[in-house]
């Protein structure tokens, strides 16, 4: 069998509007790894070397796989080691962890609904991807109801709470532009893991379709020009001088509630209905609160990631982060609870050889992990 060359570029599959492939190729830009984007709503043909019917993948030189942008990232950054993503101090590293996990599974939400509930939005995405997937324009509103349908309507938006969904956006823009007027990236003078967990929603999404982009013009322009600036900084421009800084300020407050009294509760609420064997549960928080929301296994393995990296640190370090949060909740409640696995860390143990030549399908190991999944 011929091999395949070793230094050629990797081969990045996803389209140019989705949230996680945005994230991950801001991320490979910014290390400068050679890649392809791979600019495909062939969703099949990922399934059909991973078993997982979700973008973005990555096609190693070698013609191995990987997927899921969280373990993908933390696979390059051992690959591609200088100017490394995660702070030095095991504290902040942290913080940096668990805002890219808020980023990644909290504005998702807010994301669809501003892609989906607008006219002009709505109109113009669904056009888009029914004609790039299926050359079928006309049948956009089609694809938008199923949109709406399935992430909105069918996941914990009612009537009552869809305003305060659309609302989730406005938060978020409150603080980061609230921190980009002082420091060039949300840790410092670095892009961290923070920065591409914040940037999938607000590139792909809010700084992307219609309505949202044109808001973020007008309300938050230092947030506007943070997009740009991390897609197009390189880190070996930047230098292995980093300085990052440890979250403090009024402006941070908000935040850290919204992650302490309503992101964590999420995460162990939804991982108690897996224990459970419930397909959906009432998650009431502090902030929002989103009845008959889905039971997701991933985002239980999420918690079990941020609880064994809480468990990891040091008495000072978890104090630290403790400290952080003290004004507004004790996250350590929920990050010192008793673990709920998912099963999923073989899973995620990439890169993975290609399932070509084998008999993968949604209810093979592989294939039925994620494939209903909405994340990452």
């Amino acid at each position: 069998m011929k091999q395949k060359n070793p230094n050629a570029p990797y081969r990045l599959h996803g389209v140019n509007i989705s949230y996680f492939t945005g994230k991950l190729e801001a991320y490979m830009r910014y290390k400068d790894i050679p890649h392809d984007h791979v600019d495909s709503y062939d969703l099949g043909k990922i399934f059909f070397h991973t078993g997982i019917k979700k973008m973005p993948a990555v096609e190693t030189p070698q013609g191995q796989w990987l997927y899921d942008t969280t373990p993908t990232i933390q696979w390059f950054e051992t690959v591609y080691p200088d100017t490394p993503i995660m702070p030095k101090n095991k504290a902040l590293a942290f913080v940096s962890l668990l805002l890219e996990d808020y980023g990644d599974e909290w504005l998702w939400r807010p994301a669809m609904w501003w892609r989906w509930m607008p006219p002009v939005s709505r109109r113009a995405l669904g056009t888009r991807i029914m004609k790039g997937a299926l050359g079928a324009p006309a049948l956009w509103w089609y694809f938008a109801q199923r949109q709406s349908r399935e992430w909105l309507w069918g996941d914990g938006m009612t009537k009552d709470n869809s305003d305060a969904v659309r609302d989730m956006y406005f938060e978020e823009l409150e603080f980061l532009e609230a921190v980009f007027a002082k420091q060039t990236f949300i840790l410092g003078s670095h892009p961290s893991a923070a920065d591409f967990g914040y940037f999938g929603s607000m590139f792909r999404h809010f700084g992307n379709d219609p309505d949202p982009a044109e808001i973020m013009r007008a309300r938050a322009p230092h947030t506007y020009a943070w997009l740009a600036r991390l897609w197009n900084t390189k880190a070996q421009a930047l230098g292995d001088k980093q300085h990052w800084v440890f979250p403090k300020g009024r402006h941070w407050a908000p935040l850290l509630d919204r992650i302490a009294n309503d992101y964590l509760p999420y995460l162990k609420a939804n991982a108690g209905a897996f224990r459970d064997g419930e397909k959906r549960f009432d998650f009431v928080g502090k902030n929002h609160s989103f009845p008959r929301t889905k039971t997701t296994f991933y985002r239980v393995w999420c918690l079990e990631i941020l609880q064994r990296h809480y468990r990891a640190l040091n008495a000072r370090d978890k104090a630290r982060v403790d400290g952080l949060f003290a004004p507004v909740g004790r996250v350590s409640k929920i990050l010192n609870a008793r673990q709920i696995s998912a099963g999923m860390d073989d899973l995620f143990a990439i890169p993975k050889p290609s399932l070509k030549g084998t008999h993968i399908t949604l209810s093979s190991p592989r294939g039925w992990r994620l494939g209903a999944q909405p994340r990452n």
